[in-house]
């Protein structure tokens, strides 16, 4: 890490989402393994992933971090021991824990290996930091329920390093500690089986007249009694970065790419605005008219700067905000037609403007006058997991992605 700048922290399901995170300005990805991380259903890396995710990862100078931080039950042990050994053999920068056993086990098979504490070890005092950074622990991800003046005494006692969420889902639950989907769904989120129960729908049922349902109206597509808001603390991040925080960290490990390379460009042009004094309204207004390009709940200042609650409170519109459609990302470059070569996500049509963002650019507007199939053939509309060409549009940053407006 480089002294006096905040290491951004991305998010990633997989190892092309490590790729695109790294190129959109990640300064370290963090990722699961198959078992024994919170986002165990779907997506996750294998063993040759990681390595490949790590090399590929260091090669652009950025860092990877591997989540060991579901709860461990006594019929684990064995297994994660076995995976942890394994895992020596593999070029990862620190593994990210929760439970003590576990800490202490890595501590035994591989003492060289930096540990970071996850937020589900709900650190919201000093003590609690001082007792892990005398454990052994490099680094603790503060839990997201404390006001910003807390983090400002934590972080001036704090002998390691601090790590903050700064965007992303919430949860209603203490840093996450729920068992709502365990007994609603028999899915546990504490071993990453969350089937979000907090998210359905839901509606009063009479007692002695079971199939008769009552909606209790609080928007048109219903009651949402538990949904939480969406974090984003880039407006206050200058704040933070004041306080010498070491790393901001991005949730999403169940995010597509898409969301994934905006929110962390965005952040990204957000460190680099405050490093050259231009974190201004002006600026900071357009980062926000950008993340909005992605699917979201409404966002919150959450706990760190809401005086009151009620906003965390009011659950009212707290459904997804879809204002733009993720269309594809870019395959390669065509040069009989001078344009670039996309794989379709979702279906566009012919005429349409695409909002297109790579790299360390800002966003270009192209309107698709002419859609290409492989052979050069005229399509009215391209559709998912076609691979088309927009003639005219000369060539793209590798990894750009491809939005429209939402009708």
């Amino acid at each position: 890490m480089i002294p006096g700048k905040i290491e951004l922290l991305a998010p990633a399901n997989n190892l092309k989402i490590l790729k695109y995170a790294v190129n959109y300005g990640a300064d370290a990805v963090y990722a699961g393994g198959k078992k024994f991380n919170l986002r165990s259903i779907h997506g996750n890396f294998t063993l040759d992933e990681l390595r490949e995710g790590a090399s590929y990862a260091h090669k652009k100078g950025a860092r990877l971090y591997l989540a060991l931080n579901s709860i461990l039950f006594e019929d684990d042990i064995r297994e994660i021991a076995a995976y942890i050994k394994k895992l020596k053999k593999i070029d990862i920068d620190a593994i990210i824990v929760s439970d003590p056993g576990v800490f202490a086990l890595v501590r035994k098979i591989w003492p060289a290996i930096g540990l970071h504490l996850s937020t589900q070890v709900n650190t919201t005092n000093s003590l609690a930091a001082s007792f892990w950074y005398d454990a052994g622990a490099k680094r603790i991800n503060i839990a997201r329920e404390i006001s910003f003046e807390d983090l400002k005494k934590i972080s001036a006692a704090a002998p390691g390093q601090i790590e903050v969420f700064v965007h992303g889902a919430l949860c209603i639950s203490y840093s996450g500690r729920c068992m709502l989907s365990k007994y609603m769904a028999g899915r546990d989120a504490n071993l990453g089986r969350c089937a979000h129960s907090c998210r359905w729908r839901y509606y009063l049922m009479e007692e002695e007249r079971p199939n008769l349902f009552y909606p209790i109206q609080q928007t048109r597509e219903g009651t949402f009694i538990y949904n939480s808001r969406d974090l984003c603390l880039l407006p206050k991040l200058s704040l933070i970065s004041d306080l010498g925080v070491d790393s901001i960290k991005i949730e999403g490990r169940m995010k597509t790419e898409n969301y994934v390379s905006v929110v962390t460009w965005a952040y990204r042009r957000a460190l680099d605005f405050i490093y050259e004094k231009k974190f201004n309204e002006q600026n900071i207004g357009y980062l926000l008219g950008e993340l909005d390009k992605c699917s979201h709940r409404n966002f919150t200042l959450g706990f760190m700067f809401l005086k009151g609650r009620q906003e965390l409170e009011d659950n009212e519109n707290v459904g997804y905000i879809k204002k733009y459609t993720f269309i594809g990302t870019y395959e390669g470059f065509n040069r009989n037609y001078n344009g670039p070569l996309i794989k379709v996500k979702n279906q566009f049509h012919k005429g349409v403007e695409i909002d297109i963002l790579q790299p360390k650019k800002d966003p270009v507007l192209f309107r698709a006058d002419k859609i290409l199939d492989g052979a050069g053939k005229e399509l009215a509309c391209a559709n998912p997991n076609d691979k088309v060409i927009l003639p005219g549009l000369g060539k793209l940053d590798d990894y750009s992605i491809f939005r429209v407006k939402s009708v």
